[in-house]
């Protein structure tokens, strides 16, 4: 049934040492930013505006930096190795967006919403890298995922 989507497994890519780690620190600043924009968002806006207006610097952000990327750029060429991962990846970050613009608008503690969300995230990504991609499940996963099951019930009990 998942066999079309095995398929889709990326091609590893390397690189020195220092760049994951700048990645990873982009990735990381940029998390705790989401969450604490989101969080301050003003009651009284519709959340739904303010994605369109987000959604819509985000999209002359992405246009100023792919005009200023080293290399050529021709649309006809790049646009015919885009799929449904475009819109697929749009549907989901619009539901990530609402999910915490509402999350946070409902009281949902900030110092909370990402770690459960991701906690969450982490356990049912396990299953679907082991499932899908057919990645190894080591007893370090094992370990994690009982952590990470074990730290939901602690931050949710109260």
């Amino acid at each position: 049934m998942l066999g079309w989507l095995r398929q889709l497994r990326p091609s590893p890519v390397s690189y020195p040492l220092p760049m994951p780690l700048a990645w990873l620190s982009l990735a990381i600043l940029c998390t705790v930013g989401y969450h604490v924009v989101l969080k301050v968002t003003p009651a009284g806006v519709n959340p739904l505006l303010s994605l369109l207006v987000t959604y819509a610097l985000v999209t002359v952000l992405f246009a100023g930096v792919l005009l200023v990327a080293p290399g050529g750029f021709e649309w006809r060429q790049e646009l015919r190795h885009l799929n449904w991962t475009a819109l697929a990846l749009a549907a989901v970050i619009v539901g990530l967006d609402l999910g915490f613009l509402y999350l946070y608008r409902g009281g949902f503690e900030v110092s909370l919403g990402a770690l459960v969300t991701q906690s969450a995230a982490a356990m049912l990504l396990l299953v679907v890298g082991v499932a899908v991609f057919r990645e190894k499940l080591t007893a370090a996963n094992v370990a994690g995922l009982v952590l990470c099951l074990v730290g939901l019930w602690l931050v949710n009990r109260r």
